[in-house]
């Protein structure tokens, strides 16, 4: 009787330490809320595979005590892993380069922002802030978008039209 309420209570901690393994918890949530703008229903982290929220999980808690290393880290695989969701996205829908906003209006903007800005603005570099960083300094629009670009040394030089300029200072200003 002994051998089975042990047994009993090993499989249990088996079993909820790999259902914790498996996810991300509370604290990771908030901190990718407060920092990146990310909800527990974004699209960056609703088709995280096991592994893949296990891996985001350890950048964030494992360097907890060092903010701009997890930062940095926490980055870089938020950046990996949104390439992988929108190889994913692309597989099951042709000719669309990523899975789009749950807004319409906001479609064109983030298809020129996964084109042209993404790679260091989505979540941010050392040297170039996250998006939702940028919407909750100020209200973005289309002269501050061609501001931007133009003023911008470390910025790979983009050309958009004025229609597309409105459209991605409206993505940038959804992401507050």
């Amino acid at each position: 009787m002994k051998t089975v309420a042990i047994l009993s209570a090993g499989m249990a901690l088996c079993l909820s330490g790999a259902a914790w393994a498996q996810g991300l918890t509370a604290g990771d949530f908030q901190y990718l809320q407060t920092r990146y703008g990310i909800e527990r229903s974004s699209s960056v982290l609703d088709q995280l595979t096991p592994n893949e929220a296990q891996s985001l999980h350890s950048a964030i808690d494992d360097l907890k005590n060092y903010p701009a290393g997890r930062d940095r880290e926490v980055q870089s695989y938020l950046a990996l892993v949104y390439g992988r969701e929108c190889t994913r996205w692309e597989r099951g829908h042709p000719g669309q380069p990523c899975k789009p906003p749950a807004d319409p209006t906001l479609t064109r903007g983030a298809a020129l922002s996964d084109r042209y800005c993404a790679e260091c603005h989505l979540f941010g570099t050392e040297t170039a802030p996250s998006f939702h960083r940028m919407a909750g300094q100020r209200e973005w629009n289309s002269h501050k978008v061609s501001h931007a670009l133009q003023h911008s040394p470390e910025m790979v030089p983009v050309q958009l039209t004025p229609a597309q300029l409105d459209q991605v200072a409206a993505y940038i200003n959804s992401l507050r």
